[in-house]
C-alpha cells in the first residue's frame, strides 16, 4: 500500500511536468535587469490597487529590462528619455505610462475576468500562493463577504482537507488532514496552530473568533513547525486582518434572516495625517435566537457576539512602519443542546426540542482580546527587519447540561481563562537572484486554568449511574460471604442462600429503575438497606451476619463497615464536585529558512526550527467524596493544588524542491512535525501521566499555477503521512474515564484538488475535493497490537468537495446582478476514535447561497440582496460522545439548521 502512494505521487509529479511544459510556450521572461548605461535617468515608484494596498511582484518592462516590485509595491528602474513602462501583475489590468516622473503612483485595476493570484505571508515575505512549495489555502475577505461566511467552521468548506467543529466558541474542534485539535483543558497542547496577523491564539476557549473586516485568512497543511511553531504539527490557520490604508472609506452591513437573525457589521478607515498615519475601526454584531426549543425555559443553540478592533498604522519613513491593533469580543451565548442519545429519557432527535433542567440558566459568556505591536522596517535594499509584540487575554463561563435530559444528573458550570505574551524578532533576506529567507527568535508565555464544578441530584444519578459500580463492588464482596456459608450450612441450604441472595440483589439493583405514572424516572430518597436485608435473612435460618463477617477477619470489618455505610442512607438532592486544571508554558525559539535559487527555476528550499520548553501542570479540587466516594473529581489533600514540570529540547524542519513554470508550479516537500508532550493529573491527584511528544513524518507532491491568461487557477497534491508516539484517549466505563496513551502509531494518505476557472468575464465555476485515508497502525511503537487497529480518525471524512458559481451580470456601467450558490458534502464521519456506529454522522451536503443587485450611482455604492444557508435544512449533528458519557449519558448535538434572510450593504 505504501508503494502504491509513493508512485502515485511520482505519476502525479512526473504528468504535472509534462502538461505544463506543454503549455510554456508563452512563459513571460524572468526578472531580467541590464546594467545602467550612461547618461540614463532613474524611476522610481509604487504600485497599489485601488484600495491603496501595496501590490508586491509586479512585473515592470522597460524594454528589454525586467523589475519586481518589492513588498511595499516600490519599484526602481533606469530608463531612457522617451521611454515606456508597462505593469502587468495577474488578475489586473496592464497599465502602460510614460517614464517620465522620477516618482511615479501607479493604481492597477482588477480585471474581471483573470482570477488573480492570492497574495500570502505564509514564509514571512508576501508572496504569491502559487509561488509556495507547501500546500495552502488562502480565502480572501473579498470571497467571504461574497458568499457570507463569518464564522471559522464556515470557511473550512471551501479550504480542502480541512474540517472546523463548533459546538459553540467555547468549544472548537479544528481538523486537518484527519488530525484534530480540540483539548479545552489547561494543560492541553495543540496540534492545529491559529494566528491572527502572525500573534498565536491556539489555546481552544480563544481561538474562535468573528470573522470580519478581513484581509484573507490562510491555512497552510501539514507539518508547518518551521513557520508557525510549536503547535503547528499538522498545520497552521493565519487570519490576516485588513490594514489601515491612506484613503478615507467606510462600509455598513446589516443582514436580518430566520430564528430572529440579525447582523450588523462595519468599518471606518480614516487618514490622520496623508502618507504618514491611518485609522482604521471595525466591528461586528452577530446574533440568532437558538435553533432548539428547551421545555424547560428559553433556546438552544443560538447565537450572540459583538465584537470590535481598531488598527493604527504610522508609516515613520519611507522605511519604517510600525502598527498597533487593540481587539475586543464579547460572547453572550444560550446553552447548547446537548440531547441524550437513550430514548429511555426523553427524545432522542438532537433536531427536536430538548427539555434540560437548568432553562434559561444555561449559556456561554466569553471574553477574549489583546493588543499587537507590529513594526516593520527596510535595513537595506537586501535586508528587512520584523518585531511581533502580542498580548492576550480570555475568560469564559459556560453553564451546560452534561447528561442531556429533562433529570438533575449533571449540571456542570466550566470557568477558564488565562492569559499570553509572545515576541517575535525575525530579520528577512533577500539576494534576488540567487536566495531570499529569514532567521530569527522568538518567546512565549501562556497561563491558564480551567475550573469546573460539577451538581448531580443522587435521588436520580444512584438509581440510573451509581448503582451499577455499587453492584459491581458489592457482588464481590458477597461472594465472600457466600464462601464462608458453605463452611456452616449444609449443602441442602445453599441453593436456598443462592436464590435468597439473587432475589435481595434484583431488590437492591433492578434491572429498570421505577417511574411514575408519566413514565419518568421516580427519585430514590434512600439508598437500599442491604445490611438489614442481609441481617434479616441469615436470621431467618439462625445465623448473626455479624458473626459471620467476624469469621473472615480484617476482610469481614471491611465489609461490615462498607455495607453500613451504603445502607439504608438519605441521597443528597445537590452533590457537588470541583476540580480545576493549570497550565502554565513557555517556550525560546530560534529558526531559519531560506530558498536557494538553484536555477531560472528550480529552487530549494531548507528550514528548521529549534526550540526549548517548560511545562508546568497542576491541579487541586475541593470535592467531599459521598458515600460512594467521588465520581469525576477527586480531592486533593486540604484542596491544594499539587504540580509538575518537565523541560524539552526539540526541533522540527522541512525541505521542499520546487520548479516553476511560467506561473506553475511543480514541487515535493518532506517535513517533520511535532507536538508537544503532555503533563497532566487525570483529575485525580495520584494519576499523573507523562505524554511523550508526537512525531509526524510528511511526504508531499503537488503542483498548482495558473492557465489561460489567468482564467484558470489549480492546485493539486498528494501526501502521506507517518505518526510516532500518537497520542490516544479511551474511555475507560469502571472509571468514568477518558486514559489516554502515547506509545500509538497511525498513518494517513491523501489527495486534494481545487480549481477556479471563468469561461467568460461574468462567470466565475469553482470547487474543490479531497480525499482522506487516515488509520491507526496495527501494532504500536512497542510492537503491541493497537486497540484502534484499522479504525478511522474522528471528524474525518473519507470525501468531501464543495462547488459554486459566481455570476456577476453587469446591468450599466456601475451597476451589477449576482447569484453565488454553494454546494458542500462529507462522507460519513465517527466522533471517537473508537469508531463506535452510535456516535456517527452519515453523509450529508448543504446548499448555500447569496444573490443581489450593487450599484453606485455616486461615490456611494450600495447593495441589496438575500442569503440563505442550509437552504434545504438538512438535519446532522455536529458531534456526540461528549462530557454526559462520563455517566453513562451519551449526548449528541444537533448542527446548524436552515436560515434565509435579507441584506443591505452601503459604502464608499
Amino acid at each position: 500500500m505504501n508503494r502504491f502512494k509513493i508512485v502515485l505521487m511520482a505519476s502525479l509529479l512526473v504528468q504535472g511536468v509534462a502538461c505544463l511544459e506543454a503549455k510554456a510556450d508563452n512563459t513571460p521572461e524572468g526578472n531580467k535587469t541590464n546594467s545602467k548605461a550612461l547618461g540614463v535617468n532613474a524611476v522610481s515608484g509604487k504600485v497599489t490597487n485601488e484600495q491603496g494596498e501595496a501590490l508586491p511582484g509586479v512585473v515592470v518592462r522597460c524594454g528589454n529590462t525586467n523589475v519586481q516590485t518589492d513588498l511595499n509595491g516600490e519599484f526602481h528602474v533606469n530608463v531612457n528619455d522617451g521611454d515606456k513602462l508597462t505593469f502587468t501583475y495577474i488578475g489586473y489590468n496592464t497599465i502602460t505610462k510614460d517614464a517620465d516622473d522620477n516618482n511615479l503612483k501607479v493604481v492597477m485595476k482588477e480585471n474581471t475576468q483573470a482570477l488573480g493570484e492570492v497574495i500570502v505571508t505564509t514564509q514571512k515575505k508576501k508572496q504569491s500562493s502559487l509561488e509556495i512549495p507547501v500546500a495552502v489555502s488562502a480565502v480572501t475577505g473579498s470571497v467571504m463577504e461574497k458568499l457570507n461566511l463569518h464564522q471559522m467552521d464556515d470557511v473550512a468548506q471551501f479550504t480542502p482537507g480541512v474540517q472546523i467543529q463548533l459546538q459553540s466558541p467555547n468549544n472548537p474542534g479544528y481538523v486537518i488532514r484527519g488530525v484534530t485539535s480540540d483539548g479545552g483543558e489547561a494543560y492541553s497542547q495543540p496540534r492545529v496552530s491559529v494566528f491572527m496577523d502572525g500573534v498565536s491564539t491556539s489555546r481552544s476557549r480563544s481561538s474562535a473568533v468573528e470573522l470580519f473586516d478581513l484581509e484573507r485568512l490562510e491555512v497552510v497543511k501539514g507539518p508547518q513547525g518551521t513557520l508557525f511553531g510549536r503547535g503547528a504539527e499538522i498545520g497552521g490557520i493565519n487570519i490576516i486582518r485588513h490594514k489601515p490604508v491612506n484613503e478615507q472609506k467606510g462600509e455598513l452591513s446589516l443582514n436580518y434572516g430566520s430564528y430572529n437573525q440579525r447582523q450588523v457589521t462595519g468599518f471606518i478607515n480614516t487618514p490622520i495625517i496623508k502618507d504618514k498615519l491611518a485609522n482604521r475601526f471595525a466591528f461586528d454584531y452577530d446574533a440568532r435566537d437558538g435553533f432548539i426549543k428547551n421545555e424547560a425555559g428559553g433556546r438552544l443553540n443560538g447565537k450572540n457576539a459583538l465584537a470590535f478592533r481598531n488598527s493604527t498604522q504610522w508609516w515613520a519613513n519611507d522605511d519604517t512602519s510600525v502598527g498597533v491593533v487593540l481587539d475586543y469580543q464579547h460572547d453572550d451565548y444560550p446553552g447548547t443542546s446537548f440531547h441524550s442519545i437513550n430514548p429511555a429519557f426523553g427524545n432522542s432527535n438532537p433536531n427536536s426540542p430538548a427539555n434540560l433542567e437548568a432553562g434559561k440558566q444555561l449559556g456561554i459568556k466569553r471574553n477574549v482580546g489583546g493588543a499587537l505591536l507590529n513594526i516593520d522596517h527596510n535595513i537595506s535594499n537586501r535586508w528587512s527587519f520584523n518585531s511581533i509584540t502580542g498580548f492576550r487575554a480570555f475568560n469564559s463561563n459556560e453553564h451546560f447540561d452534561a447528561d442531556g435530559t429533562y433529570l438533575p444528573l449533571l449540571l456542570c458550570e466550566e470557568k477558564e481563562k488565562g492569559t499570553q505574551f509572545s515576541q517575535e524578532f525575525r530579520f528577512n533576506y533577500d539576494a534576488k537572484k540567487f536566495f531570499s529567507g529569514f532567521l530569527g527568535v522568538s518567546y512565549f508565555y501562556e497561563n491558564s486554568s480551567q475550573d469546573v464544578n460539577a451538581k448531580a441530584n443522587l435521588q436520580y444519578l444512584y438509581p440510573v449511574f451509581i448503582q451499577k459500580s455499587v453492584k459491581a463492588s458489592l457482588s464481590s464482596q458477597i461472594d465472600n460471604v457466600k464462601g464462608l456459608l458453605s463452611q456452616y450450612l449444609p449443602a441442602a441450604y445453599l441453593p436456598m442462600v443462592d436464590a435468597a441472595l439473587a432475589q435481595l440483589m434484583s431488590k437492591w439493583f433492578p434491572e429498570n429503575p421505577e417511574k411514575d405514572a408519566d413514565g419518568k424516572l421516580k427519585a430514590l430518597t434512600t439508598t437500599p438497606d442491604i445490611y438489614g436485608d442481609l441481617k434479616t435473612a441469615l436470621g431467618a435460618v439462625g445465623m448473626d451476619l455479624d458473626q459471620v463477617l467476624a469469621g473472615l477477619g480484617d476482610n469481614g470489618k471491611l465489609i461490615q463497615a462498607t455495607l453500613q455505610g451504603i445502607s439504608a442512607k438519605a441521597l443528597d438532592t445537590a452533590y457537588t464536585e470541583q476540580g480545576k486544571n493549570y497550565g502554565t508554558n513557555q517556550a525560546v525559539e530560534v529558526f531559519a529558512d531560506g530558498t536557494f535559487k538553484l536555477t531560472k527555476n528550480l529552487n530549494f528550499t531548507l528550514g528548521i526550527r529549534g526550540t526549548y520548553e517548560n511545562q508546568e501542570t497542576g491541579y487541586s479540587s475541593a470535592t467531599v467524596p459521598s458515600m460512594f466516594g467521588a465520581i469525576l473529581y477527586h480531592p486533593t489533600e486540604g484542596s491544594a493544588k499539587v504540580t509538575a514540570k518537565e523541560s524539552y529540547w526539540s526541533w522540527v524542519g522541512r525541505a521542499a524542491l520546487n520548479y516553476m513554470i511560467g506561473r506553475n508550479n511543480i514541487y515535493a516537500s518532506v517535513a517533520r512535525g511535532r507536538r508537544p508532550g503532555v503533563l497532566y493529573f487525570n483529575n485525580d491527584p495520584k494519576d499523573f501521566e507523562t505524554l511523550d511528544p508526537e512525531i509526524i513524518y510528511s511526504y508531499e507532491a503537488g503542483v498548482k499555477g495558473s492557465l489561460l491568461q489567468g482564467r484558470l487557477n489549480y492546485d493539486f497534491c498528494a501526501y502521506h503521512y507517518d505518526w510516532y508516539n500518537y497520542q490516544t484517549s479511551v474511555f475507560n466505563a469502571t472509571t468514568s474515564k477518558f486514559e489516554y496513551d502515547d506509545a500509538g502509531r497511525a498513518h494517513s494518505f491523501g489527495l486534494e484538488a481545487s480549481i477556479s476557472y471563468s469561461p467568460c468575464r461574468y462567470l466565475n465555476l469553482f470547487g474543490n475535493w479531497s480525499y482522506i485515508e487516515g488509520k491507526f497502525n496495527d501494532k504500536d511503537d512497542n510492537g503491541n497490537a493497537q486497540l484502534y487497529a484499522g479504525n478511522r480518525f474522528r471528524l474525518t471524512p473519507k470525501n468531501s468537495f464543495a462547488i459554486g458559481f459566481d455570476l456577476n451580470v453587469p446591468t450599466g456601467e456601475k451597476a451589477s446582478f449576482y447569484l453565488r450558490p454553494t454546494y458542500s458534502w462529507k462522507s460519513k464521519v465517527f466522533f471517537e476514535e473508537s469508531n463506535e456506529p452510535e456516535f456517527t454522522q452519515d453523509a450529508y451536503g448543504l446548499l448555500n447561497f447569496t444573490a443581489g443587485y450593487r450599484f453606485q450611482p455616486g461615490k456611494v455604492y450600495y447593495e441589496i440582496g438575500a442569503f440563505g444557508k442550509n437552504v434545504l435544512d438538512e438535519k446532522y449533528i455536529v458531534d456526540a460522545g461528549n462530557s454526559g458519557r462520563q455517566i453513562g449519558f451519551p449526548t449528541y448535538i444537533g448542527g446548524s439548521r436552515s436560515v434565509v434572510g435579507v441584506m443591505f450593504k452601503m459604502g464608499f
